[in-house]
């Protein structure tokens, strides 16, 4: 696929972010729902202002319309849309049928999978790395493409293991294996080639020279040479 730019920030600091529709404000960015079998983020988690009642209502983040700027979302969305989307409790996961029923609501082609999962952003942090059966460290932030809305880093905290160790980043496509029960993944690289990793500094200093010198560090095929459908 061609090499299309990207925009990487941190899902971090996409919560809270205010998100405003045709007809005025929506609500506030609680949490995004990643499908891991592509890792593609399948919806945001709004949580609604007055005029809703503080529901919170799951929408699509292809309908934004202008780079995100200073905590802000405008989308192409308007009230109504947003009144009669379906509900999430803020202390239940979401079901394939919410998941269908969302993608339904938008007008946007369901699946023929019989489930449809997603995990939020949330639940990811926290989770501990392990390669050949040793801990890599824990999952502290999750870096995403804004403009293809996939997860492409996950920032890894190693001090754990490795005084002094640096946070460095893990593409989830390394990863072999989620384990909800024991919040343990498993992945494909081992210590030492996350040693010789490229140094993570911050988020603006993430270039496609960076990324480059990363799959390379790593072995890996960068994520943007792969076919279209893989993101």
């Amino acid at each position: 696929m061609p090499d299309v730019p990207t925009r990487l920030s941190s899902l971090s600091l996409l919560h809270r972010c205010k998100v405003t529709g045709s007809d005025g404000d929506v609500g506030i960015v609680r949490l995004a729902l990643i499908d891991p079998a592509d890792w593609r983020i399948r919806f945001l988690v709004l949580e609604t202002g007055a005029w809703l009642f503080g529901r919170w209502v799951l929408i699509l983040p292809s309908l934004l319309l202008q780079p995100i700027q200073r905590g802000s979302m405008h989308m192409d969305v308007n009230q109504r849309t947003v009144r009669t989307s379906p509900t999430l409790h803020p202390l239940q996961g979401v079901s394939t049928q919410q998941t269908r029923a969302t993608l339904l609501h938008y007008g946007q082609t369901v699946p023929t999978s019989k489930q449809l999962l997603v995990v939020s952003d949330e639940d990811l942090r926290g989770y501990e790395l392990i390669s050949d059966g040793r801990g890599m460290g824990n999952v502290v932030d999750l870096i995403y493409d804004d403009v293809a809305w996939r997860l492409r880093y996950l920032l890894v905290d190693t001090s754990a293991w490795w005084q002094g160790g640096p946070r460095v980043l893990i593409s989830p496509l390394w990863l072999t294996e989620i384990d909800p029960a024991t919040k343990r993944i498993r992945l494909t690289v081992d210590r030492a080639v996350v040693r010789a990793s490229p140094r993570f500094q911050d988020i603006g200093t993430i270039d496609r020279d960076y990324e480059t010198a990363l799959h390379r560090g790593y072995g890996q095929r960068p994520y943007w040479l792969e076919p279209a459908n893989a993101g």
